[in-house]
């Protein structure tokens, strides 16, 4: 069974929460890496720019994440 399936009723509520915290945990463990990315860039001088960019995706990623779980009711 796929994990993310919405056709077969995966849950409810509950479930779906489970998933956006799981989503939410990964997102936001790779935002904090690439935030510590581009400190360590910064600091050494190196262009990070593209580490920025990467970072600001990240950071919006969580956040949406992050209103849809809080969203979800549960």
């Amino acid at each position: 069974m796929p994990l993310f399936n919405p056709g077969t009723g995966t849950g409810g509520p509950r479930a779906k929460a489970q998933r956006l915290d799981l989503l939410l945990g990964i997102l936001g463990f790779f935002a904090f890496m690439a935030l510590v990315q581009t400190v360590v860039l910064e600091v050494r001088g190196d262009p990070a720019g593209f580490s920025a960019a990467v970072l600001a995706v990240l950071v919006v990623a969580v956040w949406l994440v992050w209103r849809a779980r809080r969203n979800t009711g549960v």
